[in-house]
């Protein structure tokens, strides 16, 4: 809430400036103190012509910075609105990847193609290509600007390179050395290229390391997530099948497409075709993303419903029944929902890749089951019985019927865990995103087998009291 509440306080503080203060060159320092992040908050907030002298005052490197964070949709909003000589400087200056994000962020065809006619020829053609990406995979992220070096470089010829591309490179925490077609045969970071200095004399060639490690365009993002966590890298070059290096991807994407990936994740198991909210979101576009998945849990759940009804003579005989069928569900419904948690984070970090973990993951699964249900079930025993007591039923029917109840929810704990491991499991296999098996999904799934088990079972009780 603190955050918040000195956001806003900045907020003011900017446009506050900008209201009061006459002299341009006096402005322009005072603005140079704020954050990028901190302008672009503000920029999403001022008028059109506060707009235009914030353009103004702002440096063009400062200023695509500033665009560069905000969210591809709240870009794309603020330059419908922008002069096109202001939008051309900033494409000119604008990393490609975010370029990418913010085309893609343009649902209207014919929007698209005016805004891809404003970026010069040569950084067009590499966004459309990285445009035809799926977003899943990491073309769709990758930036085209880098550090390339040559292998027989000396040190400081080298740094004079990088110094004199360091204004046009978001990212120079490595540099790459290629042969003259692009090959890509070696890499070494800046701190290892700048502590070489003392021998400027000496070749890139002795110096880079050739355990290279990389992807490609068509790997997925997942895979990339993977790899730049294992190894702690802050980039991570993508090449061609040739080898050849065409571009990075950077921790900042990297963080963004976890984002991403989290939020689909969020969707899928809470049964919506889209979990982010919009501050600007009508009731029809929320109606859109729920209904849906509302209309088919609707016809999966009559399946309960049926099976109810074919247990109606049951229930009749025995009416305590229907006092505990609630609790049966919900406990089997958390506890696959538990367990389906488990799989999609498992999922996430790749940790389900290889069979033998897979069998050791639903073994530990199953028994977790086994105990969980073992211990509520003693406990909702003891509970049923004294309920049967305080009634005043039969010692002998209510302790039959006790033995049911617990007993169900034994068999419907352990069925339930299985279900959230082995559904998702099954879809994995499927190749189909595992967090489409959705809680929803699941528990509607639970609730079925629970069914079944728990009249299964009072049937057999009520044919042997007869």
């Amino acid at each position: 809430m603190e955050d918040f509440e000195k956001e806003i306080l900045l907020e003011e503080e900017i446009i506050n400036l900008l209201d009061t203060v006459e002299d341009e060159e006096v402005l322009k320092d005072l603005l140079d103190v704020y954050h990028n992040y901190e302008l672009a908050k503000v920029l999403l907030i001022l008028e059109p012509e506060k707009r235009k002298k914030l353009y103004r005052l702002l440096p063009l490197r400062k200023l695509t910075e500033v665009f560069e964070e905000l969210t591809p949709q709240d870009a794309f909003s603020i330059l419908s609105d922008t002069s096109l000589e202001v939008i051309v400087r900033i494409f000119k200056e604008m990393e490609t990847d975010d370029l990418v994000d913010i085309i893609s962020a343009i649902e209207d065809k014919e929007d698209r193609i005016t805004y891809l006619s404003l970026i010069d020829v040569h950084k067009r053609i590499v966004i459309k290509s990285l445009l035809d990406f799926d977003e899943g995979l990491v073309g769709s992220i990758m930036n085209n600007d880098f550090v390339a070096l040559n292998r027989d470089f000396t040190v400081k010829k080298a740094i004079k390179k990088v110094v004199s591309l360091a204004p046009e490179i978001e990212f120079i925490h490595n540099v790459y050395i290629t042969d003259q077609s692009g090959i890509l045969e070696g890499a070494m970071s800046l701190k290892e290229l700048i502590s070489a200095g003392y021998d400027q004399t000496q070749i890139i060639e002795d110096l880079m390391s050739t355990n290279l490690i990389y992807v490609t365009p068509s790997t997925e993002i997942e895979d990339a997530i993977e790899i730049m966590k294992n190894y702690d890298f802050l980039l991570l070059p993508v090449v061609d099948k040739t080898r050849k290096l065409i571009g990075i991807i950077s921790f900042d994407d990297i963080l963004e497409a976890l984002n991403d990936e989290s939020d689909e994740d969020y969707s899928n198991l809470a049964g919506l075709s889209d979990v982010a909210v919009d501050e600007n979101e009508t009731v029809f576009t929320t109606i859109k993303k729920r209904l849906p998945w509302l209309v088919i849990l609707l016809f999966i759940n009559l399946i309960t419903s049926t099976i109810i009804i074919g247990f109606e003579d049951e229930i009749r005989l025995l009416p305590t029944l229907a006092i505990f069928m609630p609790l049966i569900l919900n406990m089997a419904g958390n506890s696959g929902t538990q367990s389906l948690g488990i799989v999609i984070r498992l999922f996430a970090t790749n940790q389900l890749n290889k069979k033998k973990a897979i069998i050791k993951h639903v073994t530990n699964e199953f028994f977790t089951g086994l105990v969980n249900g073992i211990v509520i079930a003693i406990g909702l025993f003891v509970i049923v019985i004294l309920f049967n007591l305080i009634k005043g039923q039969d010692f002998t029917t209510g302790l039959s019927f006790a033995l049911v109840v617990a007993l169900s929810i034994n068999i419907a704990l352990i069925v339930a865990t299985l279900a959230g491991t082995l559904v998702p499991l099954a879809v994995n296999a499927l190749k189909i995103d595992p967090a489409v098996a959705s809680g929803p999904f699941i528990t509607t799934i639970n609730d079925i087998l629970s069914l079944l088990i728990y009249f299964g079972l009072a049937s057999i009780l009520i044919t042997s009291l007869m």
